[in-house]
Order: structure tokens, then C-alpha cells, then sequence
């Protein structure tokens, strides 16, 4: 059985080619075409679209599989994804700075050891997706420090979260996030380009200055 360690999930890829040219016109017209017919609007900035056409996963999830092994060599507990998310910023918005993890409950399944963010359109200034090291021993979830625990391996830690919906309603679990700082680093991804990010790193997207930033994501799943 392959085990979850902590260094894959704080540690980040990209993966160049992950959608080509003609899928990425391929996901914008059906993406486009959905977004019509619904009418859907975020409730908020950042809040994912999960109601996505059967074709957008299938396109995403064959290229998941396409790139699967260059995946693994960075997370090697990896063995597929979660359904896909649409997500969209225009001008003034981005995804405040937040922190997934594994899951609400890391010692349940499914475990999410990465995540995988893949821009579609991007935007002409702002808009950078980037992730934070170093935030500090505030950062860790102390309660969960007595092992072991099958799955992962001896001694590994585990973040506390604070998802970035909750971020955005104020909800009081999470404010221990502003409390943490890191170093903050930009990830420059071409359009096509996935970042695969460890599901234990404090991430985000600056505003969008110009143009808007168009991405899907989804959770990388370990196995069993």
C-alpha cells in the first residue's frame, strides 16, 4: 500500500500540455454554452461552479489520466481526481489566501494529497495563482499529532483548514489564518498549464486587474 507522506503534500508541479489548444476551445464552448443556458452567477468571489456538463469532466478527467504517471512523480500516493470545479475572476477579484488540506477529516476517505488548478483564459494583468512556505507552528492541527495512522507515513503532521468560503462569510473557524504568514510565491502557468499544489499549502489568486482569469480545479484522491 502506498502511503501519504508530508513532503508530497506541500510540494508543488506543473504540468506543461495538460490541455491542448483544442481542448481548451473545446471546454470554453461547452463551458460558455452551460453558463447561457443556466445563468449561473457566483454567490460570492471564488465560489466554484460543481454542475458542470458530462463532457467538460470527460475531456478533464482524460487528461488527468493522460498525465497521471508525470503526476506521480511528485505525488506517488496519487490515483485519480475528484469531480472538476469552474471557477472565474474579473477585474478586482481574486481567491482570498487559504488552506484546503486533506480534508475535514484527514484520517477519513476520500484523501486529498494535492490539488490540481488549470487556467482556460487568463487574464491580461493580475490574476497570478501563488502559495505560501514557511507560515509558521500556527499552521498545524496539534490535536491530530498522536500516531501512527494507516495510510500515512510514521510521524507525519497534518494543517489545520480554513476553506476559502468560510473565509468569505468571516466564519470564526477559520480566522486563525490571518494569524500565520508565509513567503508568499507566484506560480506563472501558460494557458493549458496544470500547477498540481500539495493540499497542505496555503494558496490563492491576486485580483484580476485586467481581463478576467477563467480556471478549472479538482482535489488529486490517494488510494486506498
Amino acid at each position: 500500500m502506498t502511503v501519504i507522506t508530508l513532503t508530497e503534500t506541500l510540494a508543488v508541479r506543473t504540468v506543461s500540455g495538460f490541455l491542448d489548444p483544442k481542448e481548451i476551445s473545446d471546454l470554453t464552448a461547452l463551458l460558455d454554452d452551460h453558463l447561457a443556458a443556466t445563468g449561473w452567477r457566483p454567490a460570492y468571489v471564488g465560489e466554484e461552479l460543481e454542475d458542470l456538463p458530462a463532457r467538460v469532466h470527460e475531456v478533464l478527467d482524460s487528461a488527468v489520466a493522460r498525465h497521471l504517471p508525470e503526476i506521480r512523480q511528485v505525488f506517488p500516493s496519487a490515483r485519480g481526481a475528484s469531480p472538476w470545479q469552474f471557477i472565474e475572476f474579473g477585474p478586482g477579484e481574486g481567491a482570498v489566501r487559504h488552506l484546503d488540506g486533506i480534508g475535514p477529516d484527514p484520517l477519513a476517505h476520500p484523501r486529498h494529497v494535492a490539488r490540481i488548478g488549470v487556467t482556460i483564459e487568463d487574464a491580461t494583468a493580475g490574476g497570478e495563482f501563488f502559495i505560501e512556505s514557511g507560515p509558521g507552528d500556527g499552521v498545524w492541527d496539534t490535536r491530530l499529532d498522536a500516531g501512527p495512522h494507516v495510510g500515512y507515513e510514521p510521524g507525519m503532521r497534518f494543517t489545520r483548514i480554513a476553506p476559502h468560503d468560510k473565509i468569505s462569510r468571516g466564519e470564526q473557524d477559520t480566522s486563525w489564518i490571518h494569524t500565520v504568514t508565509g513567503s508568499p510565491r507566484v506560480l506563472p502557468a501558460e494557458t493549458g498549464t496544470a500547477t498540481v499544489y500539495g493540499a497542505q499549502l496555503i494558496h490563492g489568486i491576486n485580483p484580476v486587474h485586467r481581463g478576467r482569469c477563467r480556471k478549472f480545479i479538482t482535489g488529486l484522491i490517494a488510494g486506498r
